[in-house]
C-alpha cells in the first residue's frame, strides 16, 4: 500500500505518526500545501517524501487520501487526474459519497472517513462509510474502526467529533475552579487531567454495562455528584449540547 496524502494538516500529520507507530514501513507522498508540516514528517520519518505538486502525489500512490479542507475542495478535485487503480479515502467532511465518486473517477473505490487526532497514538474510533479492506487495514492500525453503511449515520459520527473542544472547555473549567480555591495550577491541572483519564477507562472497561447505568453507579441519592448532575440538568446544559449537535449537523448536512 503507498499512501498519498492531498492536504498536510493535523489529521494528516496524526495518520502518518500512527502508522509509523504502528510498524508501517511502506512509502508515504505528502503533498506540499502546509510546507511546514510536510517537511516536518520528512524529517521525522525516513518513509515520507514531500511531492511537489497534489498530482505528483496521485502518480506516487494507489491510495490517496483527501484531507483538505471543503472549502477548498472545489478547486483543488478538478486538477487532479486520478487513475482507475486508484483507491480514495476522503476525510472531508460535507462531501457526499456520490459526489465523491463521480469528482474522482475512474478511482476504482471511495471510502469516507472520519479520524480524530488521537489516531497519532493509535487510539480512538475512525467511523468510515463505503468500506473497504484497504480503508479497514488502514484505520485498524490507527485504533478501531466502525463500519457504517448509512451515510446519514455517517454523518452523525461526524457531528460528534465536534465534541472535542467541549470536552477540554470542561476539564479547563474544572483547573480554573480548582486554582480560585487557592490549588497551585500545576496540582489542578494534573488533578483535573488525571480524573477524566480515570473516568474514561473506567468508561471502557465498563462496557457490558449501559452508560445511564454508570451515571447511578457514579452518585447516590442525596449526594455530591447527583447534586452537581441535577444542577446543570435544571439550568438545561444537556438539553443545549443536544441542540448544538443539531446544529452542527445540519450545517453537514446542509440542511
Amino acid at each position: 500500500m503507498k499512501l498519498g496524502f492531498i492536504g498536510c494538516g493535523t489529521i494528516t500529520a496524526a495518520i502518518v505518526t500512527g502508522l509509523n507507530s504502528s510498524g508501517h514501513e511502506e512509502a508515504i507522498a505528502v503533498s506540499p500545501r502546509n510546507a511546514e508540516v510536510a517537511a516536518g514528517l520528512a524529517r521525522r520519518f525516513t518513509n515520507v517524501t514531500v511531492a511537489a505538486t497534489n498530482q505528483r502525489v496521485l502518480d506516487a500512490c494507489d491510495v490517496a487520501v483527501l484531507a483538505v479542507r471543503p472549502q477548498i475542495l472545489a478547486t483543488v478535485l478538478p486538477e487532479l487526474q486520478f487513475r482507475p487503480d486508484h483507491q480514495v479515502i476522503s476525510l472531508v467532511p460535507i462531501t457526499s459519497l456520490a459526489h465523491l465518486r463521480a469528482a474522482t473517477a475512474p478511482a476504482s473505490a471511495v471510502t469516507r472517513a472520519v479520524p480524530m487526532p488521537m489516531v497519532a497514538r493509535r487510539q480512538g474510533p475512525t467511523a468510515i462509510y463505503g468500506a473497504t479492506p484497504v480503508a479497514r487495514r488502514l484505520f485498524d492500525a490507527l485504533g478501531s474502526t466502525i463500519e457504517l453503511t448509512d451515510e446519514k449515520c455517517f454523518d452523525a459520527f461526524t457531528t460528534e467529533t465536534a465534541l472535542m473542544a467541549t470536552y477540554f472547555r470542561l476539564l479547563e473549567t474544572a483547573a480554573t475552579w480548582l486554582q480560585a480555591q487557592g490549588v497551585a495550577p500545576d496540582q489542578a491541572d494534573r488533578y483535573v487531567r488525571q480524573l477524566f483519564w480515570g473516568l474514561a477507562g473506567t468508561a471502557m472497561a465498563a462496557t457490558q454495562r449501559s452508560i445511564g447505568e454508570l451515571i447511578e453507579e457514579h452518585q447516590t441519592r442525596g449526594g455530591l455528584n447527583e447534586q452537581l448532575r441535577t444542577h446543570l440538568e435544571s439550568k438545561g446544559m444537556f438539553t443545549e449540547l443536544t441542540h448544538a449537535l443539531d446544529a452542527v449537523q445540519a450545517r453537514l448536512t446542509g440542511r
